[in-house]
């Protein structure tokens, strides 16, 4: 990214991920990116318009480093485990930039705090949640083809429950406030659920 726009998007972003949407102030933000409230207001209208903005370009960035992951797997196996190093990356979750591996269960945490500000969050976390469904499903088919899963194996459904088992980990970190403990937990989820479905 370029420019002070996109250095007050970029900042303000990252800055909303770690102390969260209402919490950050204006000054925060002047504080965060070093600017003026003319310089922000120069460039937004305010705060929620930088937010909109972050997010879209969020998104585009996740979706395309998704797909540039899905097309490294060849197997059910390797997505798990791909999955479980993702998540892994939390516990050591430092971001200066905004195109930085970005845990995305952070980003949902966001969501979930400002979707009614922003209808269209929905939409758009609908829409990549749908896209990365459809990829999911076909390694999972591949991997019913390739005799790694059992044929009998409901695709959607699981699918569906891979996908909310690193989204339950926000649940686990807010009941037990133990992000290790969350992980372990995470992960056993993942292995136990593999084991269930892989061809023994």
């Amino acid at each position: 990214m370029s420019g002070t726009r996109d250095t007050i998007i970029e900042k303000s972003f990252l800055l909303f991920l770690k102390k969260g949407y209402k919490a950050v102030t204006l000054t925060d933000l002047e504080k965060a990116v070093g600017m003026t409230k003319g310089t922000f207001y120069y460039h937004f209208l305010n705060k929620e318009e930088v937010l909109k903005e972050g997010v879209t370009r969020y998104y585009r960035m996740l979706n395309c480093r998704r797909a540039e992951e899905i097309s490294r797997v060849h197997s059910l196996r390797e997505f798990i485990d791909l999955t479980i190093h993702n998540l892994m990356e939390i516990e050591n979750y430092g971001a200066k930039r905004f195109d930085s591996d970005i845990p995305e269960i952070l980003c949902l945490s966001l969501m979930v705090e400002v979707i009614s500000l922003y209808p269209e969050f929905k939409q758009m976390v609908g829409n990549t949640k749908a896209s990365w469904m459809s990829k999911l499903e076909e390694v999972i088919l591949g991997a019913k083809r390739n005799k790694e899963i059992r044929d009998d194996v409901d695709t959607s459904i699981l699918a569906k429950n891979l996908l909310n088992i690193s989204i339950g980990l926000i649940n686990y970190v807010v009941m037990h406030q133990d992000i290790a403990y969350a992980l372990s937990s995470v992960r056993y989820q993942y292995e136990q659920l593999y084991s269930l479905v892989k061809v023994h």
